[in-house]
């Protein structure tokens, strides 16, 4: 079994991958895509990834390869708190940051005031890593203790959040047909969906929840290529149990132009 993840070895996905599946080989991707595709090929059984940050929004990127592998399902969520950290080969003042552009966003207003200028890199543990075999005088990494201890760098700053709430839900993702009948209790369903572009479509959709009593934790949308000002809407909703879900889709199917469900998990 091995668990797949967007980063490198001491990214958050990997500690959260190994958190998730202790024991368990975790293989790191440079993209999103990567992992999917592996997924796709069997080389990963499972992919633990990050959809939503409490400081820095939804990844969207997430949403649109669900979207784009409907044979993809989410079978868990997992909410992990994020404490950032500026990382420097020494002591010297740290005047460039490399991280990802989340983390970069969820310390700005830090940065901005220790006037260290924001570079964007692919991820954090590989900006850990980057700073240090190959960082020049004044560069630091935003990145976890992990990768402080995992690339040999020091913590020259802990916790530069500009939120300590800081938090990111990730899902569990695994290559098989959605199941809602895997637990009891509580359960969330999360799902995208196209309405008619008509006055009312996304009402319609969201009078169906409301009637039904089902709590909505989120809704965004996402422009649809080759369709310009066309838009494909990603949801969140909680369920007093998993058995719904067959019903409220159902419903929902009468109302939308395409839907796709994403998967039925236990609620974090």
């Amino acid at each position: 079994m091995k668990i797949g993840y967007q980063g490198e070895p001491g990214a958050y996905s990997d500690e959260t991958a190994q958190l998730l599946f202790p024991g368990t080989e975790t293989v790191g991707h440079q993209t999103f895509g990567g992992v999917f595709a592996a997924m796709t090929k069997g080389s990963v059984t499972a992919a633990v990834l990050p959809v939503e940050n409490s400081l820095a929004g939804v990844v969207q990127e997430v949403s649109d390869l669900l979207w784009a592998h409907p044979q993809m399902t989410a079978v868990a969520e997992h909410v992990a708190p994020i404490r950032h950290h500026l990382l420097s080969r020494d002591s010297s003042p740290v005047r460039r940051a490399l991280s990802h552009p989340q983390a970069l966003a969820q310390c700005a207003g830090w940065l901005s005031e220790h006037k260290i200028s924001p570079v964007v890199f692919a991820d954090t543990a590989g900006a850990a890593r980057e700073v240090a075999t190959r960082g020049k005088d004044g560069d630091g990494a935003i990145a976890s203790r992990a990768a402080a201890d995992r690339y040999g760098l020091l913590v020259v700053a802990a916790d530069i959040a500009d939120d300590l709430s800081n938090r990111t839900r990730f899902l569990v993702v695994e290559p098989k047909s959605p199941d809602p009948k895997l637990h009891p209790g509580p359960a969330k369903l999360s799902f995208g969906f196209l309405t008619e572009h008509r006055p009312g479509g996304l009402a319609a959709v969201l009078q169906i929840l409301a009637r039904r009593n089902l709590n909505l934790t989120r809704l965004d949308s996402r422009p649809i290529p080759a369709e310009p000002f066309h838009y494909r809407f990603y949801a969140d909703v909680e369920m007093a149990t998993p058995d719904q879900a067959d019903d409220v889709l159902d419903e929902l199917r009468s109302a939308t132009y395409e839907l796709r469900p994403f998967g039925v998990y236990r609620p974090a």
